[in-house]
């Protein structure tokens, strides 16, 4: 099989997930209250835009696999290249679930921003992200961007006790 059509297969596989998200797990999955008070999001919200965006990246990623020239044809660096070997592979999965599950752990204890910096750094060094001058900003402004645009932005409380001391002192 040629990488064409794998491709063409993934990206088949990604809007049929999508789709059963959007027809069935969705609707069936998510209760939807009969009364919403003004500026309150539906629970769909969120998990409506992520499958959206699902829907999207099946749909670019099936066109460009479809239609690229050249596709399927070694270049002489993908000669050099080596799969991934099994074992590998499973540890990889290993590390990333006993992270999770660390971050769940962290999270109940420290709280969403806090263990989501901690986490940031693990799993992005786990996976081979060595560059600290780029790590360490994006874990310490993306926990705190998302958590001050979702509690004063867009009004829906998060609980973290800590976070919530410390921006309520700062704003």
């Amino acid at each position: 099989m040629t990488m064409r059509l794998k491709e063409v297969g993934i990206g088949l596989f990604v809007l049929a997930l999508a789709f059963l998200l959007l027809i069935f797990l969705i609707p069936e999955g998510i209760p939807q209250p009969s009364r919403l008070r003004e500026g309150q999001l539906s629970p769909r919200f969120w998990p409506l835009i992520a499958t959206s965006i699902l829907v999207m990246s099946g749909v670019v990623l099936t066109a460009m696999a479809w239609f690229e020239k050249g596709q399927g044809t070694p270049t002489e660096s993908d000669e050099d290249d080596e799969p991934l070997p099994f074992t590998s592979a499973i540890v990889g999965l290993v590390v990333g679930f006993v992270l999770l599950s660390g971050y769940y752990w962290a999270m109940t204890r420290l709280g969403m921003v806090v263990a989501s910096a901690v986490g940031i750094v693990l799993l992005a060094y786990a996976y081979g992200e060595r560059r600290w001058q780029v790590l360490i900003p994006v874990a310490l402004l993306l926990p705190v961007a998302l958590y001050l645009f979702f509690v004063y932005v867009a009004g829906i409380p998060i609980p973290d006790p800590l976070a919530r001391t410390v921006f309520r002192a700062l704003f």
